[in-house]
Formats: structure tokens, C-alpha cells, sequence
């Protein structure tokens, strides 16, 4: 399972996604001929987990995973994290470090002492100016998870935003990359991470509201199912696909509307069209998902599995490879 670039870091690494449905955990090595998936391991959560069986979760994940010393790098998302490309005069990093809490502020829509921000310069444009990413997470989304991942004795590398991890996943990847403009939908159980990528770069990202439990929500309620047996259901229809599609109606409307919000926003701050739409995350293990989805955009559709066993660990691989590059 080799295949994935990247900048010289440490040698191993663990990419740890606690989700709000699972925990799952990927350790990656660094070999000769590029970087490994060695391990993944993956515990389920009952719904509303407390704080308790969060953490023995990912005590069982990175024990399966010999967790030992080794790095690992953690994930923040949803409405409390922010990610912004912005366009500013050319200077140098210590120049842009000084001036960049007055520059953020512009940018974050909360107190600036309620988050956490950093900054990366991406490209430089001519007339003296250079594009930069702008990430911030509220304080307490982060001090909450490092208080969990310190109940179990961890002390993250780093803790980065989904939207970023989903990203450093696509560009890892082996394969060279696509031309145009890609729109990377990874369909979490709280969520959908929304990236649009043109020529290798993030150029925005939103994350929205809806995502794999609306629809398993949906599938049980109408009917009358039990959540584990309506999310078996929307994973394998088994012949049943029509009945499931329509189950979930109120969800997959909802959903997308607001993909398509952000994809006309998009396109009219971009001034470019999505060519290809990719999907990962837990809905996409459903077969007819991306039909719904092809049929709905009218864009050539695929299910992306950097680790061909499961798209719902593509989060968890994006934390890896950010740890092995650091």
C-alpha cells in the first residue's frame, strides 16, 4: 500500500479522527519507496457518547494501533473552525507574523481571543502580492479535545482543521494531479468537509451541517428502523435503494441545497466551474450515493479511498501525512 510523497519528517506517524460516531486511527510509515498505510483501526461510538467513552475509544484505538512514543496528529471541525485564502502585500514570514493578528481580524468572525489561528503563505502574484491560508478553531473546540486526548496520556503533534487534513490527503496521493477543478466532498457523521482544489491548490473550503447521521436519522424515523439497522440499511440496500433514497429525502434535500450554495459561491468569487466532484467519508461506502450525486450535478462522479479499504478513514490519512511532513 505504498504510494504517498511528501517533505522529510518523522518516520512513523498516527492520524487520529475522533469523530462523532467513531474514533479511527491510521499509523503511516515512511519506507523506500514512498510512505505506508502499516495500520488503521476503527472503534464505533453509541450515539451521544460521553466524555468517558470517547476517551476509552481512543485508548483502543491507538492500543491496536501500538501507539508506544510515536507522533500523532489531531483533528478540530465544524461551525468553530474557520479557513480563509486571502490576498495580501508581499513579506517575509516574520514580517507577516507581526503584522497577522490585525490582518486575521478582518477575517474571523469571533473574538480574537476566543480562537487559535496560524497562517501559510501558499503563492506569490505579481504587482507585490501573495496569496496565504488563514485557519482559526475556537479555543474551546481544541481545549476540549486536548482534554480528552489527555485523559489518555496523549500529546498531539498537532492539532490541524479537517478541512486542511482532507487536502494534504488528496495531494499525498500518488497518482498526478487533475487538472481544473476538483471539489472534494468528504461526508462525515456530523458533517460534509466541502474543498475545491484547482491545479494542486485549496482555494476555498466550507465545512456544512449536514451529514452521515441526517441521513441514517432519516432512514430510521421514516422507518421505523433502529439507528444501528437504519445505517446498515443506508450502507448496503440490498435491493431496497428506492425505498432508502426516498427515506432520506429530507436530509439529501437539505444537503444539497447547501452544497450548492457553496458551490455557487464558489464559482462566482472564482470565476471557474467545478470539472469533477470526489467523494469519501462513511456515506460514500453506499453504492447508489454516488449515482444520487452524479445525477443531481450532472458532474462525472467518483468514490476516492486512499487507503482502499474504507473512505471514512480519509481524514485520518491526511492527519498522518501532515505529521510525516512536519
Amino acid at each position: 500500500m505504498a504510494g504517498f510523497g511528501g517533505r522529510q519528517g518523522p518516520s512513523r506517524c498516527i492520524g487520529l479522527d475522533v469523530g462523532t460516531s467513531s474514533v479511527k486511527g491510521v499509523r503511516l510509515h515512511r519506507a523506500v519507496g514512498g510512505i505506508e498505510i502499516a495500520q488503521a483501526e476503527k472503534v464505533e461510538l453509541p450515539s451521544e457518547a460521553q466524555p468517558a467513552q470517547r476517551s476509552a475509544a481512543v485508548r483502543q484505538v491507538l492500543e491496536k494501533l501500538s501507539y508506544r512514543d510515536l507522533p500523532a496528529v489531531v483533528s478540530v471541525g465544524g461551525a468553530g473552525t474557520i479557513l480563509r485564502r486571502i490576498s495580501l502585500p508581499k513579506m517575509t514570514p516574520q514580517e507577516l507574523r507581526s503584522a497577522f493578528s490585525f490582518e486575521a481580524e478582518r477575517h474571523i468572525p469571533f473574538k480574537m481571543e476566543e480562537v487559535f489561528f496560524d497562517f501559510s503563505i501558499l503563492t506569490e502574484r505579481p504587482g507585490g502580492q501573495m496569496d496565504v491560508l488563514l485557519v482559526a478553531a475556537r479555543r474551546e473546540l481544541v481545549n476540549d479535545l486536548l482534554g480528552l486526548l489527555s485523559l489518555c496520556e496523549v500529546t498531539p503533534l498537532a492539532v490541524d482543521l479537517e478541512m486542511v487534513a482532507l487536502t494534504n490527503a488528496w495531494e499525498g496521493a500518488s497518482s498526478p494531479p487533475e487538472s481544473g477543478v476538483t471539489a472534494l466532498l468528504h461526508i462525515g457523521s456530523r458533517g460534509t468537509v466541502l474543498d475545491f482544489i484547482r491545479d494542486s491548490q485549496l482555494e476555498f473550503a466550507r465545512e456544512i451541517n449536514v451529514g452521515g447521521s441526517a441521513f441514517t436519522q432519516a432512514v430510521a424515523s421514516t422507518l421505523r428502523l433502529g439507528l444501528p439497522e437504519a445505517e446498515r440499511l443506508k450502507c448496503r440496500p440490498e435491493g431496497r435503494a428506492a425505498e432508502v433514497r426516498a427515506a432520506m429525502q429530507p436530509a439529501w434535500e437539505e444537503w444539497l441545497s447547501q452544497c450548492r450554495v457553496s458551490f455557487d459561491f464558489y464559482e462566482n468569487q472564482f470565476g471557474q466551474r467545478v470539472d469533477r466532484l470526489v467523494l469519501s467519508g462513511g456515506a460514500a461506502r453506499c453504492p447508489e450515493f454516488k449515482e444520487w450525486v452524479q445525477e443531481a450535478s450532472g458532474l462525472p462522479v467518483k468514490v476516492w479511498d486512499p487507503m482502499s479499504k474504507d473512505p471514512s478513514f480519509t481524514i485520518a490519512v491526511g492527519l498522518a501525512l501532515r505529521g510525516l511532513a512536519k
